[in-house]
């Protein structure tokens, strides 16, 4: 090695331990309330230079979508799978090095010797590490590097930090990472030029395996430098602390099942064509992601549940079933998604159903009619299939149609899956569960929302397929559905910040247009649905028609309720429902109600919670059919 490369990485770092001493004694900047479980979460490390991380942030996300997203399209054409496998091998094996030493220093010998044998094997067997044979034959590679082991030694992790190119990080994690650079065989066997060329194909290679995921987490996240900090704090703490998920059997709500609800084929993201088209009125364009089959037999438009992006692992899942069986799918985002609401020609906040579907039925007839111009798929016919509350939206655009007020749409068929029947009960009860962490003892409760999050955490990342965990995971049911609540409410919040900013209402501290968002998102987090209702939905209504019965909060409420539904469903054959007996949303006279209104239109099925057997293929089988 020469000994101007190694001064300047040792000046390098350096300067990277003074910015970590700097760091760990810098100022929290908490938010002003974190509602009860959400600390993790809101807070799970000092961030007090937020305007510049996320500065970073958006950098690191238009250089991703901007120019490694396309390079990497290219890249990935040209080089097939087995040599791009075979490089991050190769790179993966040099770092033994890396590994080994900080088994050593974290004393973890047992983990020295695995590591010994898989470089032993990868290097012979596994031809010069270009295969990972070691892990075909279950010796698992030990994930350790000097920002574990600081945090072994109870080294602060200092502040967080978002690094360019890198992403997200911390003081002690940015030092470790430094110091890994010299514990690689390449760096003292290659120099110059060569060693540079290796690294730049190493870390290429390695973006373009993310490129596209990072693309959908961006896209489908109106703030997503708030879970990025989240996600890189839980992933880290489960690595520093070698946490593994208790063998124990838990008692899940079943609903959870929906995280199973995903392609077959890992490829099927790739397969889809997003466009996006400028409705009568509005300022920008509304964006849509479509799925053409060959042999089209119609189109299929899927509304997601509150919150869900079109770009969703769950949508996608649907997705492919639907084409498995020749039908070609539209997939717009929710009704309460930044992703729909601010591209629509009028500014409402989202929720009040029976006008939202006025603007849903302008969306579905523009977006249809360009995917069947642009994809050769003309004269097809469109059925709608939502689930939660997108299937709360189909149905009130079936009464739209009906009524011969939906701006010509014509819709074939209608499938409501799991749809809440009182939305205002419904709502209730997931603030309800949302709330389940202020029922615990408050000094054992941030301890307990941290177990919670790195079991969940450490299943996802121990599992090449997370569609084992909603069986697998060691969850109470009170626990998952604090998950479920928290989760509805993050999407909630979202549409706050969102609807907010375009149409400030001020009934906000923080100012919803501000760069910084970090103490917006605790605020936006501590309202419930009611109070969303109360001090965003109804005021506007009651402003924009003071002398009607829009302005009236209890026939807005009545209105959003599929009772005021009642003589346009038992009527109309188009309309089919599809009802879990145990869904947390649901109550029995709600089931009573809809099997005298729907008759045979309605399929009760005993198991499945919200949506949880979407899943299974007798069910999908059974949404097949319907659709016929």
């Amino acid at each position: 090695m020469k000994p101007a490369r190694f001064f300047c990485n040792l000046f390098f770092l350096l300067t990277l331990s003074v910015l970590f001493l700097l760091c760990a004694g810098c100022v929290s900047t908490k938010p002003e309330v974190c509602p009860a479980g959400t600390e993790l979460l809101l807070n799970p490390v000092d961030d007090p230079f937020e305007g510049c991380n996320r500065s970073v942030h958006v950098f690191n996300e238009n250089l991703n979508r901007h120019l490694i997203r396309p390079v990497s399209q290219v890249y990935n054409f040209i080089i097939p799978e087995l040599a791009r496998d075979g490089i991050y091998n190769v790179g993966q094996n040099l770092f033994y090095p890396l590994r080994a030493v900080n088994c050593l220093l974290q004393q973890k010998y047992d983990g020295i010797w695995l590591e010994t044998k898989r470089f032993g094997i990868n290097s012979t067997v596994g031809i010069l590490g270009i295969r990972d044979q070691a892990s075909r034959w279950n010796i698992p590679m030990q994930r350790e590097d000097f920002g574990q082991t600081m945090a072994y030694y109870q080294i602060q992790d200092g502040c967080f930090l978002n690094l360019p190119f890198l992403g997200p990080s911390n003081g002690r994690d940015a030092v470790g990472m430094l110091l890994g650079i010299p514990c690689s065989i390449h760096f003292w066997l290659l120099q110059g030029d060569a060693s540079w060329a290796f690294s730049g194909i190493q870390g290429f290679n390695q973006a373009a395996a993310h490129a596209e995921p990072l693309n959908r987490f961006f896209s489908s996240n109106y703030d997503s430098y708030l879970l990025s900090k989240a996600f890189y704090s839980l992933h880290r703490e489960v690595l520093n602390q070698d946490y593994q998920v208790p063998d124990t059997s838990g008692d899940p709500d079943q609903s959870l099942g929906y995280l199973l609800l995903r392609p077959n084929d890992k490829d099927f993201f790739l397969k889809a064509k997003h466009r996006s088209i400028l409705l009568p009125g509005s300022q920008s364009k509304m964006p849509y992601t479509c799925w053409p089959a060959e042999n089209s037999r119609g189109i299929i438009v899927i509304l997601p549940g509150l919150g869900g992006h079109r770009l969703s692992t769950g949508v996608a899942g649907l997705a492919e079933l639907l084409n498995s069986a020749n039908w070609s799918v539209l997939a717009l985002s929710s009704s309460m998604n930044p992703d729909y609401f601010l591209n629509l020609p009028v500014s409402a906040p989202p929720g009040f159903f029976a006008e939202d579907v006025k603007q849903l039925a302008l969306v579905i007839r523009y977006t249809v009619e360009d995917m069947r111009q642009q994809y050769k798929l003309e004269g097809q016919n469109c059925s709608v299939l939502g689930f939660s509350l997108g299937a709360l939206n189909a149905l009130f655009l079936s009464r739209l149609e009906a009524e011969g007020k939906a701006d010509g749409l014509t819709i074939e068929r209608y499938l409501a899956i799991n749809p809440p029947v009182d939305v205002i009960e419904a709502l209730d009860r997931i603030d309800e569960y949302f709330a389940i962490p202020e029922t615990w003892p408050e000094n054992e409760r941030e301890q307990r929302c941290r177990e919670l999050f790195l079991k969940f955490a450490a299943s996802l990342m121990d599992r090449s397929e997370a569609a084992q965990v909603s069986g697998s995971l060691p969850i109470s049911l009170e626990e998952s559905r604090f998950l479920i609540g928290l989760n509805m409410r993050l999407n909630l919040a979202e549409a706050i910040l969102a609807s907010q900013k375009q149409n400030n209402q001020g009934f906000m501290k923080n100012d919803p247009g501000a760069f910084k968002k970090n103490a917006l998102w605790a605020e936006a987090l501590s309202l419930s649905f009611t109070d969303y209702m109360n001090k965003s939905v109804i005021p506007y209504y009651q402003d924009q028609f003071p002398e009607s019965k829009h302005s009236n909060p209890s026939w807005l409420a009545e209105q959003s309720k599929l009772f005021a539904l009642e003589k346009s469903l038992a009527k109309n054959p188009k309309v089919w429902v599809f009802q879990n007996k145990n869904d947390f949303l649901i109550r029995e006279k709600h089931l009573d109600w809809l099997r005298k209104t729907l008759a045979d239109r309605v399929r009760l099925f005993p198991q499945g919670g919200h949506l949880g057997n979407l899943w299974h293929p007798d069910y999908q089988q059974l949404i097949l059919k319907t659709l016929e």
